[in-house]
């Protein structure tokens, strides 16, 4: 399914990130919602245990202190599996219990997908407390 959004500057980088550490080349052709849709396979089995107020408050090497001001927010249209998007539509509406809000939108959602797969590829899974 196609979907359209604005992703943010940390997104942004972070899908940069994500396709060097899967592609070797920062180059590679990839689409975002490809690259969306690995990183969601390869957290989904371990979902029900991941901090996601962790993911969103740590740190992540040249993702959330990278300050090249070339990057801003990109508009971007992603094509989704059905499946896939189901699944972040589902996880959009646990979001609103987890960070006790009336609304999450979804590129705060992907933006803490790919968060959440980079800490797990650089070995610091962000697990809760009692799943370590």
């Amino acid at each position: 399914m196609r979907i359209q959004m604005r992703l943010s500057r940390p997104a942004v980088v972070a899908m940069q990130e994500y396709k060097i550490i899967k592609f070797g080349d920062p180059n590679a052709k990839v689409t975002s919602g490809y690259l969306v849709g690995m990183a969601w396979k390869s957290i989904k089995p371990k979902l029900s245990q991941i901090d996601w107020h962790k993911v969103n408050s740590i740190s992540i090497p040249n993702v959330t202190d990278n300050n090249d001001k070339s990057l801003e927010g990109l508009q971007t249209a992603f094509n989704l599996e059905a499946s896939v998007l189901q699944d972040i539509e589902q996880l959009q509406r646990d979001f609103i219990e987890i960070f006790g809000t009336k609304r999450i939108f979804k590129p705060f959602v992907i933006k803490l997908i790919l968060f959440a797969v980079l800490l797990e590829e650089n070995g610091e899974e962000p697990l809760k407390e009692e799943e370590r």
